[in-house]
């Protein structure tokens, strides 16, 4: 099979390696879509690390069932070879090619296959997963694992009825928590801040009460108006200490605000500790550790967000900027490498033939 290796930073070959051999629990999958995640990016750019080079990138994945293990037990999903599976697990790796394998667990199972990773947490071998409806369509599938990630953060840690919300970024997982939070929880009022007017243009069009440039943002809104805080935003770099847009929000927030931190970064970020204390602002977040967030949960929330994008409360469609074909590896690359400067929102690699 073909599959796009990450060697180091900024370096990336297409590969040929074997097919794997599906698990003895569980799933051969043939690939039919990956979405790009900013977490591909940060991988690709050396903001995060594997613990071992080289990596396959991706794992925004739908795949198609080719191969079941003699052990396999999805519970109360009877899952055959062509249906169409959705997984959300801790590895970032292994979508980038043409088959892969996955131990999934269904909402209703619990199961673990609890070890240490090499990154400060508990992981599963495992990984939630769901199987896909005839009415939902490959590319808006792809879409259901973002999804899964910003409703564990958020319904980990969701705002309290009437509270103001300020989303930070709106690129896909701030679109996804601003939407889930604008339409289900009962927010005072959810605006939201990127120096994208795009995507602010985008995000006003789904969820935002308003969407601020930074400028705006520090001129026109005062201290203390937030209660809640949902940050989306990547690794930021060379801003100026005052106008680090983790330290304005935290500015803007009340005494006793909830911090929702979703992104994740192996360089270190600028977070205003001054405040954190005088303020007494919660910093939280949904953890990757499987001992205090297990799998068999994630799973039920993956059930969750694929009813979100079925019932469009996201709207996965509009989500949706490119396809680009996995045959096209130099365009590929070129996509990882003009991410950050682009206003497109989700590009989906497609597989299919």
């Amino acid at each position: 099979m073909k599959a796009v290796q990450l060697l180091a930073p900024r370096k990336t070959v297409l590969a040929e390696l074997p097919v794997p051999a599906a698990p003895v629990d569980g799933l051969l999958m043939k690939t039919r879509c990956v979405s790009i995640c900013s977490t591909d990016i940060s991988f690709y750019e050396g903001h995060l690390f594997p613990s071992e080079y080289p990596v396959i990138l991706g794992h925004e994945y739908l795949g198609e069932v080719v191969g079941i293990g003699p052990e396999f037990d999805g519970g109360s999903v009877d899952v055959k070879v062509g249906d169409r599976i959705v997984y959300w697990g801790q590895t970032d790796f292994g979508g980038f090619a043409e088959y892969r394998t996955v131990r999934p667990i269904f909402s209703g199972q619990v199961k673990e296959d609890v070890f240490a990773a090499d990154r400060n947490f508990n992981d599963d071998r495992r990984a939630a997963a769901v199987k896909i409806p005839e009415e939902m369509g490959d590319l808006e599938a792809s879409f259901i694992e973002p999804v899964t990630g910003a409703m564990r953060s958020v319904l980990s840690n969701p705002p309290r009825v009437g509270d103001k919300v300020l989303v930070l970024g709106t690129g896909p997982i701030g679109i996804i928590a601003g939407s889930v939070i604008k339409k289900l929880l009962a927010a005072n009022t959810v605006v939201s801040v990127d120096t994208n007017p795009a995507r602010n243009a985008f995000a006003e069009s789904q969820f935002s009460d308003r969407a601020y440039l930074p400028e705006e943002l520090i001129d026109s809104v005062p201290e203390g108006t937030f209660d809640y805080v949902f940050d989306a935003l990547p690794t930021v770099k060379g801003v100026d200490e005052e106008k680090d847009p983790r330290r304005v929000a935290m500015r803007k927030m009340k005494a006793g605000g909830r911090y929702v931190l979703y992104g994740a970064s192996q360089e270190m970020q600028k977070f205003d500790t001054w405040l954190m204390l005088a303020k007494g602002i919660n910093i939280r977040s949904a953890p990757f550790d499987v001992t205090h967030f297990p799998m068999h949960k994630s799973a039920n929330v993956i059930a969750a967000a694929m009813q979100m994008l079925l019932r469009g409360i996201v709207d996965g469609k509009a989500l949706l900027s490119t396809v680009h074909p996995f045959d096209d590896y130099d365009g590929l690359v070129a996509i990882f490498e003009n991410y950050r400067f682009t206003t497109d929102l989700k590009t989906i690699v497609d597989f299919r033939k």
